[in-house]
């Protein structure tokens, strides 16, 4: 039945494959694997800040979570966003763990006096450089599309704390951006 498993086959057709354990189960899992891995690794890079081994023990722990919970997981929903909210709990789990986050809202970022126009900062270099706690609210209200309350709720902060951390890092990211604008006097 699923000899010809390709781009045409739906993710939730493959996913109700490696549910159900039948014949091809193995290479639906392998096609939804190669699909939708590379962003949640992005989305797993991001929060982490670019540590890989961190990263792709997150994504392994991303697919076993979602294998194990496809039984509840309803059909019809986009699976790519379902499997990059999965990296994204549990990239913020790794971070728990580690104690990593920081929402001290005394913390700010300096920017390096000598610092060269010239060698600017990427936007992932960017993010990648910016305190936990920023870069986490960044990434998933910005990219990942999370509300201020559902970070709130998933980090364990006020709706206020998600706003004035993303506040402060969307500054912060800008200022590595932006050519630097010399004073002249």
């Amino acid at each position: 039945m699923l000899e010809d498993l390709g781009r045409s086959v739906t993710d939730d057709d493959l996913a109700r494959a490696v549910r159900r354990g039948r014949e091809g189960a193995e290479r639906a899992f392998g096609i939804l694997y190669d699909r939708h891995t590379p962003r949640a690794y992005q989305t797993a890079w991001r929060i982490l800040g670019g540590s890989r081994a961190d990263v792709e023990d997150a994504v392994q722990e991303t697919w076993v979570r979602a294998i194990a919970s496809l039984d509840t997981r309803v059909s019809g929903g986009d699976f790519g966003s379902w499997l990059r909210s999965i990296a994204a709990h549990v990239a913020i789990d790794i971070v728990r763990k580690q104690r990593r986050l920081d929402f001290d809202a005394n913390v700010d970022v300096a920017l390096d006096e000598n610092d060269d126009a010239a060698v600017r900062l990427d936007l992932e270099t960017a993010i990648a450089s910016l305190p936990n706690g920023y870069r986490t609210v960044l990434v998933l209200h910005d990219i990942e599309g999370f509300t201020h309350e559902e970070i709130g709720e998933r980090l364990q902060i006020a709706a206020g704390t998600s706003k004035a951390q993303l506040f402060k890092a969307r500054r912060a990211v800008r200022a590595r951006l932006s050519p630097r604008i010399e004073e002249t006097t």
